[in-house]
């Protein structure tokens, strides 16, 4: 596992301050990045230093914020019906979040600071920026670990740490959540701290990292039963450290109907999901197959029509990777390691009914650890199918190609779902990529 030191006798990876094939990585990610902000531009996309541009400028919409605000006040005022009657099901808000997610703004109100976008923006704005850094410093913690580079090198690690962070920037479904004013960032960051966590044995503070994720994000309660069937206690015990007091605090708060009513909710979800293409998973790959709807334009509104064989088929579909990542990579030998840890996380992620673009900004730190396990796995034949499987899968999960939208009304708009392909293509590479050896 990569949280623990090599065989001893085993020769350093490399005598050189950072190895060739390292070098050759970070090349690679900042060419790509250049190659695909100058494509952008010429397929009326957004380029990459145009979306970075609305970062510093402090540029971003209301994606979340503005549903967040409008059901956190439905809540302080007089009302007769439950939350998600009201403002989901009767005035089409799309507030898809569990009612816990509402507490950063009631402790903002109890502070005394009125939840608005702009301050909501400016936290935003703050935390992408602890994003890339805690990127930075993971790729440098991979990179020692996997003696890639001295622990006494400074300059090398500089290197790393910069090519990280940069390409953590401008990861697309990274930058777009931030655009779009989305809490995904938070869970993000969350994420990438947690894996920090994991790598260095404090699995407790990992738990609550993710127990925090699952206040926003209710796919991530999974981890409860990954973390009792890894047996990872310190991990369950920070988890519930957090959600069980977050949950009993939000009932006293909301009030339980609120709270049950969203059970109605995400039923409701799955079995309808996203037409959109910006939903990665397999029910907006079938929804779109079905021409079940219009899938490049989106509707703040309204949901595509129930259809058996998009709910049928996402069911089965989640119900197949959660039972793999929870089975098939438990009989792994680097069980209940990083890989593993980021295995469930990808898993989780993808076989939710809607996952959004932004959802996979839990890749750049996924696709560190794939690196440096590469660069510190032994030579063999297969090693070269890996990097090309890595390569293909950063290139599809890290820009935006409007031209597959090109397909939408076509059989082969299949094409639209290429992030939910790369995605897939790195869970595989979660399952078959050897971890660093113990």
């Amino acid at each position: 596992m990569l949280e623990e030191k090599l065989v001893a006798g085993t020769p350093p990876a490399t005598s050189a301050p950072m190895s060739r094939a390292l070098v050759v990585a970070g090349l690679f990610v900042l060419a790509s990045l250049l190659l695909m902000d100058l494509a952008a531009g010429r397929l009326d996309a957004p380029p990459v230093h145009h979306l970075l541009h609305q970062w510093m400028s402090r540029d971003a919409q209301d994606d979340s914020w503005g549903p967040m605000i409008r059901a956190y006040d439905w809540l302080q005022a007089p009302h007769q019906t439950t939350l998600y009657q009201d403002v989901f099901f009767t005035q089409h808000v799309k507030f898809q979040y569990p009612p816990t997610s509402l507490l950063p703004l009631a402790a903002m109100h109890a502070l005394g600071v009125e939840p608005t976008v702009p301050g909501l923006n400016l936290a935003n704005f703050l935390i992408f920026a602890l994003l890339a850094l805690a990127n930075a410093v993971f790729a440098v913690v991979l990179a020692r670990r996997a003696r890639q580079i001295p622990r006494e090198a400074l300059l090398p690690s500089l290197v790393v740490a910069g090519v990280a962070g940069v390409a953590t920037a401008a990861f697309y479904p990274v930058i777009w959540s931030y655009v779009l004013g989305q809490a995904q960032t938070a869970i993000d960051l969350a994420f990438t701290l947690a894996c920090l966590c994991w790598v260095s044995g404090r699995r407790a503070a990992a738990g609550v990292l993710i127990g925090a994720i699952c206040l926003l994000k209710p796919q991530f309660g999974l981890f409860l039963i990954w973390g009792a069937f890894r047996r990872q206690w310190p991990f369950l015990i920070g988890w519930g450290a957090v959600v069980l007091p977050g949950l009993a605090l939000s009932v006293a708060l909301f009030g339980l109907a609120n709270h049950l009513d969203y059970l109605a909710t995400l039923q409701f979800l799955s079995s309808h999901g996203e037409v959109f293409y910006p939903n990665q998973s397999v029910n907006g790959l079938l929804n779109r197959l079905l021409q079940n709807g219009d899938s490049v334009n989106w509707s703040g509104t309204s949901f595509p029509p129930y259809r058996p064989l998009v709910y049928f088929g996402t069911l089965l579909s989640s119900a197949a990777l959660i039972l793999a990542a929870f089975f098939l990579r438990g009989r792994q030998a680097d069980r209940g390691g990083l890989l593993d840890f980021m295995t469930a996380a990808l898993t989780f992620t993808i076989a939710s009914p809607i996952a959004w673009e932004h959802h996979y900004g839990i890749l750049p730190a996924i696709f560190l650890a794939l690196l440096f396990a590469l660069l510190s796995a032994r030579p063999s034949a297969g090693r070269g199918g890996f990097w090309a499987a890595l390569t293909a899968s950063y290139v599809l999960s890290a820009n935006f190609f409007p031209l597959a939208n090109e397909a939408a009304t076509t059989p082969f708009n299949f094409v639209q779902s290429y992030l939910l392909l790369g995605g897939l293509v790195a869970l595989w590479l979660l399952y078959r990529v050897p971890a660093p050896a113990p």
